[in-house]
């Protein structure tokens, strides 16, 4: 089964259109359309989006192995700030990212220092 089978199960499975998907997921819809013809891969940080949001396994979106569906569901764990920061990071480039880095870095000495 091809990543674009798995995406349209997993569309049909919960009643979305693409348009609905996308937004559930924070991508557009130009990118579902993309997936559902096999013109694009899925990264990483994306299928672990869709695993926290609908319940269905990273592994079995990006590969197609192990379990469809996570044992518990892993839906609605993560805030909807949360999801929106990762949609994010993957239109980041290294060099932000390494910003970001750098600022969670900052953010935990200045915690740990207010904690002495």
């Amino acid at each position: 089964m091809a990543l674009s089978d798995r995406i349209s199960t997993i569309l049909k499975e919960n009643g979305f259109n693409q348009k609905q998907f996308a937004e559930s997921v924070f991508v557009t819809e130009g990118y579902v359309s993309r997936l559902l013809k096999d013109a694009i891969g899925m990264s990483n940080s994306t299928a672990m989006l869709i695993e926290k949001v609908h319940g269905y396994s990273k592994e079995w979106i990006l590969h197609g192995t192990g379990p469809k569906m996570l044992k518990n569901g892993g839906a609605k764990s993560l805030t909807a700030v949360q999801k929106k920061l990762i949609a994010e990071i993957e239109l980041m480039t290294d060099d932000e990212l390494f910003f970001i880095v750098t600022y969670i870095e900052a953010v935990k000495k200045k915690k740990a220092m207010s904690k002495q």
